[in-house]
């Protein structure tokens, strides 16, 4: 049997994280925020896929949280909380590209920041 973690760390791979860098980027360039607007996503690490993500508990997974580099020159360091939706999670537990379960990027409302708590928050499909 497969462990779990290992297709749910393939998921989470450089090219999805770099897909997620580009499409919060231009999500954040269309809004009319005048703060907002200037920021930029710099890079997302790769989540911790630990003990906590146990075959047990494996299928039952509804986020994975890492880090990322945000704000007007990326550089500050924002919790990333990347709550996955059904089809999202389906595809995470199987190791597939995550990439085609991001919104558009015309829309915001995948995305809460909090800027004071340096904490994004994205809903993927």
């Amino acid at each position: 049997m497969t462990d779990k973690r290992v297709n749910v760390q393939a998921s989470f791979n450089a090219f999805f994280r770099s897909q997620l860098e580009y499409r919060l980027t231009y999500a954040f360039g269309n809004l009319d925020d005048n703060i907002l607007k200037y920021f930029w996503c710099d890079g997302i690490y790769e989540p911790l896929i630990n003990v906590d993500f146990t075959s047990r508990n494996i299928t039952s997974i509804k986020k994975i949280t890492t880090w990322a580099w945000i704000g007007t020159k990326g550089e500050h360091q924002y919790i990333m909380i990347i709550k996955l939706g059904r089809r999202s999670r389906r595809r995470a537990l199987k190791g597939s590209d995550l990439s085609d379960c991001m919104p558009e990027a015309d829309k915001f409302d995948w995305v809460d920041i909090d800027v004071v708590n340096q904490v994004i928050t994205l809903q993927l499909e």
